[in-house]
């Protein structure tokens, strides 16, 4: 299952951000992977002025998604989210981080095997696009406090099963995923018009297809 809880701007009323800014594109990206690949999403695309999805515990998007979990068998959250081009939580020549919400392997979110499989996704040098738009590191970003989906989902049971629901938190750069910034968008009137190179929005979204049927081939 895909998530983008901040496909739009939302309200987040904390003493360091009261306005959580559109993660660009990260819902578009969902939709379009739900076509394609018929995976399950849920995406916030309307503002929301009266919750965070990925910073209020108890909100109707975590209802949802709780309830999407339980009645689809559910075993895989993969959380979409948007970095900013010069994020100081990033490394400067870093594009992508997976959260995990712990510094051990062994205590994941998701299975080191499929973590590994994602990144090899991710950096894998076929198309004709440029490799350094695809540097991925881990846990800049970890998604470790409870209010994230990561954090959420990761405390399901998935239905009928003894055994918690698998999540991930990913972080993109711009360079993967902004393929035109309208003039719509929260952040144009601060950082103007921006464009990644197509090749790499490609390959994004085939990776994370590719991850998708990675995932669904083990259920």
């Amino acid at each position: 299952m895909l998530s983008a809880p901040h496909g739009a701007i939302t309200y987040r009323d904390a003493e360091e951000e009261v306005w959580h800014e559109e993660d660009e594109c990260t819902a578009g990206m969902a939709l379009l992977l739900n076509e394609l690949v018929q995976i399950a999403v849920i995406a916030m695309v309307r503002k929301s002025s009266g919750y965070d999805p990925n910073f209020t515990p108890e909100c109707s998007y975590k209802d949802e998604l709780r309830r999407l979990v339980q009645e689809g068998g559910i075993q895989y959250v993969i959380d979409l989210h948007g970095a900013a081009l010069f994020s100081p939580k990033l490394d400067p020549e870093q594009t992508i981080d997976l959260g995990l919400r712990n510094r051990d392997p062994a205590k994941y979110s998701m299975n080191e095997n499929h973590v590994r499989t994602l990144e090899n996704l991710l950096q894998a040098t076929d198309g004709n696009y440029d490799p350094n738009c695809f540097l991925v590191k881990r846990n800049k970003l970890p998604a470790k406090r409870d209010g994230t989906v990561t954090a959420f989902a990761s405390k399901l049971n998935v239905a009928g099963q003894d055994k918690s629901v698998q999540a991930i938190q990913i972080e993109m750069k711009p360079q993967v995923r902004v393929a035109r910034r309208l003039q719509t968008a929260s952040l144009y009137q601060g950082c103007g018009l921006y464009e990644a190179h197509p090749q790499c929005i490609m390959h994004m979204l085939q990776a994370l297809a590719n991850f998708t049927d990675y995932l669904d081939a083990l259920t």
